[in-house]
């Protein structure tokens, strides 16, 4: 009696069903090829990595140095403002003081010509008050003189009023400093 009844089997695969040497050869031809052909899939895998890896590196040191400097950058922008905020103040006041200045220096100005305008009218007036009161005088004089003196004393009268008036007008020049253009 057999306990075991054998089926046919492939002949192929026949020799390693109970050959324990040859799955050991199978298992290191494997280990061979694979110790062969993966390292340097392997280092170049590793080498890529660390490409990698030293390329994020040194990407993170350099933004870590561009936002250094665009800290610094900020800070002096900062700093730039402000002082250009103090240069616009200072300039703002020398500009304030520049326009009072300019305009003390014209209302100063415009005092001296209002005070000699106001010289002038008042000459002005003087003058025609005096010749006012001069024709006035002479009207009167010559009405009065006419009804109570003769020719003669008339004659006499009005010559010495023509000198009073001369001697006036004289001194008036002299004062205003008149003379001193006529006598050039």
């Amino acid at each position: 009696m057999f306990l075991f009844a054998e089926v046919e089997h492939n002949q192929l695969f026949a020799m390693f069903e109970n050959n324990l040497i040859n799955w050991v050869l199978l298992v290191a031809f494997f280990w061979w090829v694979m110790a062969k052909n993966l390292p340097p899939v392997f280092q170049a895998r590793d080498e890529s990595i660390n490409a990698t890896l030293a390329a994020a590196q040194k990407a993170r040191l350099d933004a870590e140095a561009l936002l250094e400097k665009q800290k610094a950058a900020v800070a002096n922008a900062e700093k730039e403002a402000e002082q250009i905020i103090e240069e616009a103040k200072t300039i703002a006041k020398e500009m304030q003081a520049n326009l009072e200045a300019q305009t003390k220096k014209d209302i100063a100005e415009m005092l001296v010509k209002f005070e000699s305008a106001v010289a002038g009218e008042r000459q002005l007036l003087v003058n025609e008050l005096r010749q006012a009161s001069v024709k006035a005088a002479i009207e009167l004089t010559r009405g009065q003189l006419a009804s109570q003196t003769s020719a003669e004393v008339k004659t006499n009268l009005l010559n010495q009023f023509m000198e009073q008036l001369e001697t006036l007008n004289t001194k008036s020049l002299v004062s205003s400093g008149a003379l001193e253009s006529v006598s050039k």
